[in-house]
């Protein structure tokens, strides 16, 4: 009895060894997330410092694992996207210039599918469809660069430049988790 125990109590260490060593990974998604990986994950975006700024400037990122900062990040690419569609919604009765008027609406289209984008970047997330996540901000990311190419040359309000801007930084970080978090699986 007491060389069963014996056995039984190896075979369990050794188990427990190897799905540590096949899988370390994954003990990873359940670290708070450092300083020093922030910025590692902002150095690989096109505007590392306006990255850093945006998630050490977020509370609940200091107490993040890589999960809780992709959902952190893909509420603030909503949010702003929200944000931003509200503000073209109230230029388009405002504006004068037909120009400028027929770019505010298609960048309203852009922003109705970017969020659409967003939403279905979200749901990926949460069914662990890292790649997806990062298919689907890729788009929204897109919608905002196409959103800033109608109101190339018009005069068009600088806010919303500045809006399209913060959208494609903003999806930028999530592509680098969603790889990080695809790196995990």
């Amino acid at each position: 009895m007491v060389s069963f125990k014996s056995y039984f109590f190896q075979a369990s260490i050794v188990l427990v060894l190897l799905f540590m060593i096949m899988t370390p990974s994954l003990a990873r998604l359940h670290v708070q997330v450092s300083s020093g990986e922030i910025n590692d994950i902002c150095s690989k975006t096109f505007n590392p410092s306006y990255c850093v700024e945006l998630l050490k400037s977020t509370p609940k990122t200091a107490t993040a694992d890589l999960k809780g900062l992709a959902k952190i990040i893909l509420d603030l690419a909503r949010s702003n996207a929200t944000k931003t569609l509200d503000h073209i919604h109230s230029l388009i009765p405002k504006t004068t210039d037909h120009r400028l008027k027929e770019s505010y609406q298609a960048c309203s289209e852009h922003y109705d599918n970017a969020i659409g984008d967003l939403d279905k970047a979200e749901s990926d997330f949460k069914q662990g469809d890292y790649f997806g996540m990062n298919i689907q901000a890729s788009g929204a990311l897109d919608e905002a660069g196409d959103c800033h190419d109608e109101n190339e040359g018009l005069p068009a309000d600088p806010s919303l430049r500045k809006g399209n801007q913060d959208l494609e930084y903003i999806c930028e970080i999530i592509l680098v988790v969603a790889n990080l978090l695809k790196g995990s699986n």
